[in-house]
Parts: structure tokens; C-alpha cells; sequence
């Protein structure tokens, strides 16, 4: 029996509707696997994550990541695929490390950082879900605008599911049994995630550490 690690990048506990909150936790503890196990809730920044994984000393066999992106693809698209890494540029580690050390929770820098320090198993398969990076703030947002004005209204964040996002609910969990059970030898014709297919950085962070050190702006 082997020892898989199923992590939840990003994973809210507090938003009930969240395709990556509660209800997909209680479905995936309830699943029946061939294997160990361990789901992890990675609702942290990646140093944190990658420093956990170092302190655990667990060798798993295989990780499953699940996690939201924004890629430019149609919303609560759900994709599958196997990270090999690849050739990762000095300066793009540092830059992914500096924004990961702010506490910023994203996939495309857990990969990197994880890579550089060898914290991940000769297999790693990425569940990644198209969703824009303010979902969770807009859910919230609309969850207070349609509840303030009644009387009997639920706590923000404990509105039920709606069928959009359940359909992506079940997209996910279509994908994490094969990705658990079987790994890339079990999914038929898997793509790959390379270090030249993640998003780029955003320059905002950089440039205001530039301009609050008072440093020549590079061209």
C-alpha cells in the first residue's frame, strides 16, 4: 500500500459555497481509498508549506494537489495534470520566494519553492480549478448584500452550495480518485505541467519595495 499526501491549496473552511471549503473536505474524508491517505488543509503560504513538509520526514509515494488558478481558461474548468518541473531561473525562484514569504497563497510558487527544495516525490499530480483570484472576496461580498436585509439571515459564509459550483464540486472529485488510486500510470494520456506553463508574477510587490528603498528603477 503506498502513502499519498492530498493537499488542498488555498482550502477555506469558512465558505460553505467554495468549491474548495467544507464540503469538498467532508466528500473527500468520506471517500474509500486504495491507499494511505493524508489530507492536508494548505491555507497558508507556500514557505510555510514546504517547511512543514520538511519537519513531517514522511516519504510519500505520491502528492495530489488540489488547488484554484487563474490561467485564463473558462471558469470552474477542471484540469489534471503532472508537474515535471522543468529549468527554474535564480531570479525567479528568489522573486516567487520573496512573494511567497508575504503569506500569498498560490500554487505556481508552492511548486517552484517545493522544487528547489526537493520536497516533492518523483510524482506530483496538480487538480487545478479555473476560478479568478477574487472568488472567495466576491462570494463574501454577495453572501452580505443578499442577507443584511433579513431577519432570519444565516451567518455569512454558511449559505448552501449553488449548482454552478456544486458541478465543479463533482468535476474535482471525478478527477482526485484516479489521481489518488492509479497516479499518472492510471489517467490515460495526462498532460504535463511545466515551470514554462505557470503564470508570471505580478510586478506590484517588487516595484513598491524599489520605490520604498528609494533604489534607480531597473528598465
Amino acid at each position: 500500500m503506498s502513502r499519498i499526501a492530498l493537499g488542498l491549496v488555498g482550502y477555506n473552511h469558512f465558505i460553505r459555497s467554495y468549491p474548495l471549503g467544507p464540503e469538498l473536505k467532508a466528500r473527500l474524508d468520506a471517500q474509500q481509498w486504495r491507499h494511505q491517505v493524508d489530507i492536508r488543509e494548505m491555507n497558508w503560504g507556500p514557505v510555510a508549506i514546504v517547511q512543514d513538509f520538511q519537519a513531517s520526514k514522511v516519504a510519500y509515494d505520491r502528492i495530489v494537489l488540489i488547488a484554484a488558478v487563474q490561467r485564463g481558461g473558462e471558469i470552474g474548468a477542471v484540469r489534471c495534470r503532472q508537474w515535471i518541473g522543468g529549468e527554474l531561473d535564480v531570479m525567479d525562484i528568489q522573486n516567487r520566494m520573496f512573494e511567497a514569504v508575504t503569506g500569498i497563497i498560490s500554487l505556481d510558487n508552492l511548486l517552484v519553492i517545493g522544487t528547489h527544495f526537493k520536497i516533492w516525490p518523483q510524482e506530483l499530480v496538480v487538480i487545478e480549478v479555473e476560478l479568478p483570484n477574487d472568488t472567495v472576496g466576491t462570494m463574501i461580498l454577495e453572501e452580505y448584500e443578499s442577507q443584511r436585509n433579513l431577519e432570519s439571515a444565516l451567518a455569512v459564509g454558511e449559505a448552501s452550495m449553488g449548482p454552478d459550483n456544486r458541478k465543479i464540486l463533482d468535476r474535482i472529485m471525478a478527477c482526485v480518485q484516479p489521481a489518488v488510486d492509479d497516479g499518472a500510470a492510471g489517467m490515460s494520456d495526462l498532460p504535463l505541467l511545466s515551470a514554462e506553463d505557470l503564470s508570471p508574477l505580478a510586478d506590484v510587490c517588487h516595484n513598491q519595495l524599489i520605490r520604498d528603498c528609494g533604489l534607480p528603477t531597473p528598465n
